[in-house]
């Protein structure tokens, strides 16, 4: 038998197909919201049949919970420097990153539904704060282990503070400056860092002494 006749015949089978359809899932509900989104309209940005779609998902909602968590994982993920400054910039850097991406959008956007009162999306939304928070939750931990902040320093609204102020910066870019933020997102984010370090250096039920890891970085 020859070596054409040995080859197989048909498409051959794409290995980075699943990886595809999640991002294709994300950017499809970026641009349409619960409300539109559907299974055909994932495998048509995605550029394969509705039946190499529903082979992996039965349904929409199983889709979503995959792309979430393909999400969720990263952004719960968090480096471990030894310092504050430098964890709560890598975080916030690739929390700009994020924003800048349409999958950050659509994370943005299951938020404006659940809060749109369309319950079916609230474990979707629960799911992506959780990875958010307990990201940045960690990092505060650790500087507090360090000694870098007190134990007594309320951690929740500095996370959200940090997370609130790096989206703001990026609705706050003009088109032309987003390239830029993608290039050089540590220096985008370093002046919101620090802010978020001034509060908590200076939160004044904060012990003598406590914070000065963090005084240490404006001396």
């Amino acid at each position: 038998m020859s070596e054409d006749q040995q080859r197989p015949t048909g498409r051959p089978r794409d290995p980075d197909i699943s990886e595809r359809l999640i991002r294709a899932a994300l950017e499809e509900y970026a641009q349409t919201g619960w409300a539109s989104f559907t299974m055909q309209g994932v495998a048509r940005r995605a550029g394969v049949g509705k039946s190499a779609l529903y082979r992996r998902w039965a349904t929409k909602e199983q889709l979503l919970i995959d792309s979430v968590e393909s999400v969720a994982v990263p952004l719960a993920t968090t480096s471990d420097s030894g310092s504050l400054r430098e964890d709560l910039t890598d975080a916030a850097a690739r929390l700009l990153l994020h924003f800048l991406d349409p999958v950050g959008w659509a994370t943005l956007r299951i938020s404006i539904d659940a809060t749109s009162s369309l319950t079916m999306i609230d474990p979707f939304q629960k799911r992506i704060n959780q990875a958010v928070r307990y990201g940045l939750t960690a990092i505060f931990t650790r500087a507090t282990e360090r000694g870098e902040i007190a134990p007594d320093v309320p951690v929740l609204p500095l996370v959200q503070s940090l997370v609130g102020s790096t989206l703001m910066h990026v609705l706050s870019l003009h088109p032309d400056e987003r390239d830029d933020a993608r290039r050089n997102a540590a220096a985008h984010v370093e002046p919101l860092v620090d802010v978020i370090i001034r509060s908590a250096a200076h939160y004044p039920g904060s012990r003598p002494g406590a914070h000065s890891a963090c005084a240490e970085t404006h001396s």
